[in-house]
């Protein structure tokens, strides 16, 4: 894919979820790839009781009048909650690409997506699922169409923010008869954001730049959410960057980040003024996993978690002579065809913003250019 391209797709779909909802690799962090979820029965209790009835987001009431056996989930988050539910043996259609590739026995799985991202409706079809859970960074029309091909489908409507990580382990929990892993699910996560606040509140927060591709996110991003969840300030956000923006590097240099985070599958970037910063005199570059970061779904704890023990170290340090001198001539290495560029003067040369109320997996896909961006980079990585 053409670097511009990756790099606009990136940025669309980051604000659109993955955007949104496209999301790799293996976890790079053991605290980001630990996950066991239990084995769980299908519902007894009231009040996990069927028929269910769900309004999804095309406002359509889906029903189910049993727990589904066979289940279609498609997205980047929408496996991985199925995985926490512990109804992952009854997945038998999901995305099989690196942005699902951490969820163990994916592998196994029959693939629903095509290259370039889009739903492979023949094969969803194919699969007899009793039920289709689809990630809202895809159309209602596609929804609709498998729709027509008689299945019972249900689209995404969960905001993402934190807030809504357990609205929708919450919502898929009754849909599979898994409410009780959902509830269990969602009071380790809630109990994992209470100790990251009470934890925020120990140290100074330090100034946080994200960066990933020549872009940055600003106010009204789900990543803006998990730095400041994080015990960091968003320097983006507090210079009046609202959505995904590509990097202006007077504000890098005006803000003086004393932190810098750039997700696992982008470079690094050098040269002025990144090597003057706060942040690469004490050698302050964090790495966190590309998909769990991206993804609004429970193990983004661990991204979060990982931020916040350099968000701390830095709030802590005071770097001697030799640390500015070591940090400066170490500095990660960068593919130089991502090498930082000056941003464009104009901005209706910036990446088209998301919708700032971060809505559902898509984050707002509104726009046709932002679903054909969205679909470009599901091929490559899905939320």
């Amino acid at each position: 894919m053409h670097q511009k391209t990756v790099a606009l797709v990136a940025a669309l779909v980051f604000a659109a979820v993955v955007p949104f909802g496209a999301v790799g690799a293996p976890a790079s962090d053991a605290t980001e790839t630990a996950v066991s979820p239990a084995s769980t029965t299908l519902a007894t209790q009231e009040d996990c009781a069927f028929p269910v009835t769900r309004t999804d987001g095309t406002g359509t009431e889906v029903t189910l009048e049993e727990p589904p056996e066979r289940i279609v989930a498609i997205g980047g988050s929408t496996p991985q909650v199925m995985w926490e539910l512990g109804v992952q043996d009854r997945v038998v259609g999901m995305p099989v690409q690196s942005y699902t590739a951490y969820l163990n026995g994916s592998e196994n799985k029959t693939d629903v997506v095509t290259q370039d991202g889009a739903v492979d409706q023949e094969q969803v079809v194919a699969l007899q699922p009793d039920l289709v859970v689809l990630a809202n960074i895809y159309s209602n029309e596609t929804a609709q169409s498998l729709r027509a091909a008689g299945l019972t489908v249900y689209k995404e409507d969960f905001p993402s923010t934190l807030a809504g990580i357990t609205r929708s382990v919450d919502t898929y929990g009754a849909l599979t008869g898994a409410c009780d892993q959902a509830e269990q699910t969602n009071e380790q996560f809630d109990a994992s954001i209470d100790a990251i606040d009470a934890d925020a509140e120990t140290f100074d927060s330090p100034r946080v730049f994200y960066y990933f591709f020549n872009f940055t996110a600003g106010s009204g991003t789900f990543t803006d959410e998990l730095i400041t969840t994080a015990g960091g300030t968003n320097v983006a956000a507090e210079a009046g960057v609202t959505g995904f923006r590509q990097v202006n590097l007077e504000i890098v240099a005006e803000q003086d980040p004393e932190v810098v985070v750039v997700p696992s599958d982008s470079s690094v970037p050098t040269g002025e003024p990144w090597n003057s910063t706060t942040a690469y005199q004490e050698g302050n570059i964090v790495r966190v996993d590309t998909n769990l970061a991206q993804q609004p779904a429970p193990r983004v704890i661990g991204p979060i978690r990982t931020m916040q023990e350099a968000f701390a170290a830095a709030a802590q340090s005071t770097p001697t002579p030799e640390q500015t001198t070591v940090a400066a001539t170490t500095a990660p290495p960068t593919d130089a065809t991502f090498t930082t560029t000056a941003p464009a003067e104009d901005d209706d040369q910036q990446t088209p913003a998301a919708d700032s109320s971060g809505d559902g997996a898509g984050f707002g896909l509104a726009s046709a250019l932002v679903a054909l961006a969205a679909a470009a980079l599901l091929a490559t990585r899905r939320r």
